[in-house]
């Protein structure tokens, strides 16, 4: 189960905001006539929060990034974290083995599941 990096929780779910905005277009004479033109809708805003202490999870992509986060293929954690287990650009994570694709200055990891079983096994034998 993914955790939230700040206060620790377990997460079986997210709270995520989604802003949509809407942009009508329309085509005003000087008679006062309003013509409908088009609609733009392509204005999103999203933001993912931890259910329990409401602190925003920093997600890179709120769309594509959330069900791979509740499934644990992509996680942030914080790198001072004492779960975590680090070799270079892997971690070992509750008995998985991660990439770390980002770590900003902040102190947050990105990290991403690492799929190829023979890599898995050779890193937790060497992190555990």
């Amino acid at each position: 189960m993914p955790k939230c990096p700040f206060c620790g929780a377990e997460l079986n779910h997210l709270v995520v905001y989604e802003s949509v905005c809407t942009t009508h277009v329309y085509k005003v004479d000087s008679d006062g006539h309003w013509e409908w033109q088009y609609d733009n809708k392509n204005d999103r805003i999203c933001r993912v929060f931890c259910p329990e202490c409401d602190e925003e999870i920093p997600l890179h992509d709120c769309f594509a990034d959330v069900d791979d986060f509740l499934r644990e293929k992509y996680i942030v954690l914080r790198s001072d974290d004492s779960e975590i287990r680090r070799k270079g650009n892997f971690v070992l994570f509750r008995g998985k083995v991660y990439k770390v694709e980002e770590e900003t200055d902040d102190g947050m990891l990105y990290l991403t599941l690492v799929k190829d079983e023979l890599i898995t096994d050779i890193l937790k034998a060497e992190l555990e």
